[in-house]
């Protein structure tokens, strides 16, 4: 292990940067965040007051000339990712990209045969992989507790109400291939990868359902077919915030609340219905003393800072850096990603 300080810097001052990657970077062993950059000097100088960062620019290249940074996290909107990351893979940076990893799969391409001839990593942000109750379904599963996979079933909800830039007509997201869900959908694709292996879209239905004017469709619901079974993305403007998987197969189900980290597992087998009173009895049992333990261990966690997974997908990437071994979420696992959503968004009209 290269048990040297990585020098760091984060590009891009947004809520992103402020509230998930700085205080990641602060807190990483053996990483050192140097400067942050962001077009707005105002903003930039505001925000090193704030977590006392030393340096500060509003000139991306200036810092990537004064600062001879290891590794660069790019916190900046979508469309700036690829050109961004190549001008620090170019100075011989490992690079570190919010999610999606670019605004194509052309742009992605050009990023890692970039990454490539620098010799430098090129990952990207899946941050929902590292989670606490995804790490757990990912536990049952290897298990074989469920059986044969069947299904998959993901449904996203990011109402205005808890996401006002959903309700600005002038954000970027709604600039986006596929408006709003262009920066929404990477998080359930890469969660159905996970679980389903190499998926393609049968079909898209987009869907008005809300009375926001600049927003063309406010609801989605994608068909999925897997290598290992078929799935289904339901992805929602209007509805209260949730995160919810939903896993079938042959002997067992897997229902997970994302937001308040409980993850139950129930089914099981009758004769032809018989008993099927008494073992619902028994799962309503066994659902309660589930809530109960996952809330109590949810709640463990958010006091250690475990809850989120951003942290933890910036850690190892940093030690991927630090052991010469490949990263978490790979540039290549970023460019299927955006190559699905690709898909899905041409459709999104």
């Amino acid at each position: 292990m290269d048990e040297r300080i990585l020098k760091a810097g984060v590009v891009g001052c947004g809520f992103i940067a402020q509230n998930a990657h700085i205080p990641s970077l602060l807190k990483c062993r053996n990483v050192r965040l140097a400067a942050i950059c962001d077009r707005n000097e105002d903003l930039a100088r505001s925000v090193a007051g704030k977590f006392k960062i030393g340096k500060y620019y509003s000139d991306f290249k200036e810092m990537l000339d004064v600062e001879k940074l290891d590794v660069v996290n790019v916190c900046t909107s979508i469309d700036t990712h690829a050109s961004l990351a190549i001008q620090a893979m170019e100075a011989g940076c490992h690079v570190f990209t919010e999610k999606p990893l670019a605004l194509n799969t052309r742009d992605a391409d050009e990023m890692i045969q970039v990454s490539k001839k620098n010799n430098v990593k090129l990952g990207t942000n899946h941050h929902l992989l590292f989670i606490p109750p995804v790490q757990k379904i990912k536990r049952i599963l290897d298990k074989g507790t469920i059986g044969n996979l069947v299904r998959v079933e993901i449904k996203q909800s990011c109402p205005p109400q808890d996401f006002p830039i959903i309700a600005d007509p002038n954000h970027w997201w709604h600039r986006l291939p596929g408006g709003v869900f262009g920066d929404t959908l990477p998080h359930p694709i890469y969660l159905a990868r996970e679980f389903l292996g190499d998926i393609e879209p049968v079909a898209v239905y987009p869907k008005k359902m809300g009375n926001l004017d600049h927003m063309p469709f406010d609801e989605v619901q994608i068909i999925l077919e897997g290598e290992k079974g078929v799935g289904t993305i339901i992805s929602s403007c209007n509805w209260p915030s949730l995160w919810m998987i939903d896993i079938f197969g042959t002997k067992k189900n897997i229902h997970a609340n994302l937001h308040n980290s409980v993850v139950i597992t129930y089914g099981g087998k009758t004769d032809m219905g018989k008993g099927i009173a008494s073992l619902y009895a028994r799962e309503n049992l066994q659902r309660s003393f589930r809530i109960l333990t996952d809330t109590f261990a949810g709640g463990v966690n958010f006091i250690q800072g475990k809850h989120r997974g951003i942290p933890t997908g910036i850690r190892k990437f940093m030690e991927s850096i630090q052991n010469g071994t490949e990263p978490p979420v790979t540039a290549e696992d970023g460019r299927e990603v955006l190559r699905v959503w690709e898909k899905i968004t041409s459709q999104m009209v």
